[in-house]
């Protein structure tokens, strides 16, 4: 199978490169060109424009960061979608509004192509493990074609329905995960705050109901101080507020997660929306007037 590859961040590049270690075909693109050299020395191929690429591969997947750099990619003269052509799969793995990917689904049919959105769920590490969760929505028989390409990336492959369905499906994942991890760090304060030892908590909760991935996750980083940089607050705040807008649209009222998107932008306002999630408990500790660090 061929494989185009556009996007080479935190985790486009772990998950291009077990493309790349098992076999497949790839061809790599990227803003900086750098990323495309070191890719290209563990044995891709570095891509000419994106439309060129749409005409030489078999599935072409993006990584991006945004709505607005997978819109660039697409739509430009010399994008996606200018050499996409009858058979072609475009994959994205970006988080975005579940009416982007019908959209984006809808412009590629008219060339006789197809588009899966297929976001991911996992940190770099995870990623580089080829441990994903990958969500998608599409065709059922464009996503059997690349089936072979996200089983490489992903330990769970799953189809969540027609177009829109994958980005649905994430949205709902991170506002379980942004409001979990909201009241963990209340959890942490509360236990701080009337001489509960948090490691003693921290090792228990693990054990316990109240346990949870974003739990096992942060909770060490918070009562070490050792953050680590491998999910930004900048990128959790934006997937609650993709969130917001799909509850709003459908009428739905969704308070908790109005709670918990209140405390990320909160974060943002204090200047550290790129530093690592587990660092937004520095909102609570300002608020609080104590650090939980031990």
């Amino acid at each position: 199978m061929r494989v185009g590859w556009i996007g080479l961040g935190r985790m486009g590049t772990p998950m291009c490169t077990n493309l790349v270690r098992k076999g497949f075909d790839v061809t790599v693109q990227n803003r900086s060109q750098g990323k495309v050299q070191t890719m290209a020395a563990t044995g891709a191929t570095a891509g000419e424009t994106f439309a060129v690429m749409a005409t030489t591969v078999d599935s072409l997947h993006t990584c991006l960061p945004d709505a607005a750099a997978l819109d660039d990619v697409m739509f430009r003269p010399d994008g996606i979608l200018a050499g996409a052509r009858p058979g072609l799969v475009i994959v994205d793995h970006s988080t975005i509004n579940p009416d982007q990917a019908r959209s984006l689904a809808a412009a590629a049919a008219e060339r006789g192509a197809s588009f899966i959105d297929a976001p991911v769920s996992g940190s770099g590490v995870v990623a580089e493990r080829a441990e994903l969760t990958i969500m998608a929505g599409g065709e059922q028989a464009a996503f059997v074609a690349v089936g072979p390409a996200l089983e490489a990336m992903g330990s769970t492959v799953r189809l969540m329905g027609p177009s829109g369905s994958g980005s649905l499906t994430k949205l709902i994942n991170g506002l379980i995960m942004s409001t979990t991890l909201a009241v963990s760090f209340e959890g942490l304060a509360l236990a701080a705050k009337t001489g509960v030892d948090t490691q003693s908590l921290v090792d228990v909760i693990r054990t316990a109901s109240g346990n949870s991935r974003a739990w096992e996750r942060n909770a060490p980083r918070v009562i070490s101080g050792e953050y680590g940089h491998d999910g930004a607050v900048r990128l959790i705040t934006k997937d609650a507020d993709l969130a917001h807008d799909v509850a709003d649209a459908a009428g739905v009222t969704l308070p908790v997660l109005e709670a918990a998107r209140a405390r990320w932008h909160e974060a943002l306002d204090m200047g550290i929306g790129e530093e690592d999630i587990s660092a937004a408990v520095k909102v609570l500790e300002r608020e609080l007037g104590f650090s939980l660090i031990r």
